[in-house]
């Protein structure tokens, strides 16, 4: 006698996603950085759900590296509170989707975070000091 069993749980059938394009520094804001790339060329059959950026003080060895998990399929990110100024950084990132974590892209080149202080020219010559809220004219 045929037996037939059914389940209503529903599994996803895929692969990791592949290597997305290396990161771009689009903005350094102190310490601040903003980043760009492209999503990976191969989605392993399932959507994106995020990204994982990689980050280290550049020199450093790939273990001493921290992650920032990026919880949208978005591909630019500002990662801000993470970073020391005045030092260099390099970024990677992984896609992610259901079926798991793809590989992480190359590195990008160096960037070097600022003081996270600044001044600003405006056009008539006032100065504008950011960063701690105070604003001399």
């Amino acid at each position: 006698m045929p037996v037939c069993l059914f389940s209503n749980r529903s599994e996803s059938v895929g692969n990791p996603p592949s290597e997305p394009g290396v990161p771009v520094v689009v903005r350094v804001k102190g310490t601040s950085v903003s980043l760009d790339w492209t999503a990976p060329d191969g989605n392993g059959g399932l959507r994106i759900i995020g990204y994982i950026i990689k980050y280290g003080v550049a020199g450093s060895t790939a273990d001493q590296y921290d992650t920032q998990e990026v919880k949208q399929a978005t591909t630019t990110y500002r990662l801000s509170g993470k970073l020391q100024a005045k030092t260099s950084y390099r970024f990677a990132v992984a896609a992610k989707n259901k079926a798991g974590e793809g590989p992480f892209s190359d590195y990008s080149e160096p960037i070097r975070t600022n003081t996270g202080n600044y001044l600003r020219f405006k056009s008539d010559m006032q100065i504008c000091c950011y960063d701690r809220n105070v604003r001399l004219r």
